[in-house]
């Protein structure tokens, strides 16, 4: 039997952590005996609002528990609010061990009615908010060879769903950022890592879900995912550049693979056309290694 996996010692960052996925991860990490700083700007689902009671009355509960926390209200899709949530961190408990970008907004549209301005609203959360509590936090993580990074892409975007373009470039983008922090993070010892999470938030009915929402916390309850933030964040686990979709008590390595394909020196679009079974094909498939530059 494995030992049961301790945090105890460690300081963990959750961004978007006053609801739904957040408060669950936090919930689950100060069980396991990390110190937490729950951030959350208090939004509606579209990122609109604020009340920055809700990081305050989670950070209650975990203190009435036992545990060590604190609430920020910090913007994260702002360089200052990221800098100022990771300098708190560092004041309060003198180090950062995890930080897990989950903060997001969500909403419905169709492409053909997204402006580029709507596009760049996701932009500044999802993409923007990692790079900067990331920029934020890597110094801190460089300086004492090591770190846990855990970024949130979505099947939404990895696989598609309709009326979500804005939401998916961004959800797309991240797993990207995570490709090259993992490869520039590994000479100092930090580790990135990326999930895909499916609980059941106020995000689903904004996405136009019609399950209910009585079913959706039955079938997909938030607190399910939880696990896997306390199993990526322990020193058991060494793993890096990875995706994970983790939904209702299951755990899957999503990989890019790349098939074995058609192969013609004099290539032309009509052998292209003869021989697009074996173009389409993924069986025998391969997973390509980080690319290194040319010299």
């Amino acid at each position: 039997m494995t030992e049961r996996i301790s945090l105890e010692g460690k300081v963990a960052v959750v961004t978007g952590a006053g609801r739904g996925l957040g408060r669950a991860y936090v919930e689950l990490l100060a069980e396991r005996g990390a110190r937490v700083v729950v951030n959350d700007l208090g939004t509606d689902v579209s990122g609109f609002g604020k009340d920055s009671t809700l990081a305050e009355q989670v950070a209650d509960l975990i203190r009435s528990r036992g545990g060590e926390a604190i609430a920020n209200d910090s913007d994260v899709s702002s360089p200052e609010g990221a800098r100022d949530l990771i300098a708190t961190t560092i004041k309060c408990f003198g180090r950062i061990d995890l930080l897990v970008n989950n903060a997001g907004i969500c909403g419905s549209q169709l492409f053909e009615d997204a402006a580029l301005e709507d596009f760049d609203r996701y932009w500044r959360v999802h993409l923007g908010g990692p790079v900067n509590t990331v920029k934020a936090a890597w110094p801190h993580m460089a300086a004492q060879r090591h770190g846990k990074i855990i970024l949130t892409t979505s099947v939404v975007g990895l696989f598609g769903m309709r009326g979500q373009a804005t939401y998916a470039a961004a959800k797309s983008a991240v797993v990207g950022l995570m490709r090259i922090l993992a490869i520039e993070g590994a000479e100092h010892g930090i580790l990135v890592n990326t999930i895909s999470p499916v609980g059941y938030t106020r995000m689903h009915p904004a996405a136009g879900s019609r399950v209910s929402e009585a079913d959706g916390k039955a079938t997909t309850p938030v607190e399910a995912v939880a696990p896997a933030i306390v199993w990526l964040a322990s020193d058991g686990c060494s793993e890096t550049n990875r995706i994970y979709n983790v939904e209702a008590g299951a755990i899957q390595r999503i990989a890019i693979v790349m098939g074995p394909g058609f192969y013609d020196p004099h290539l032309t679009p009509e052998s292209i056309a003869e021989n697009y079974a074996k173009v389409e094909s993924i069986e025998g498939c391969s997973e390509p290694a980080p690319f290194e530059p040319s010299t």
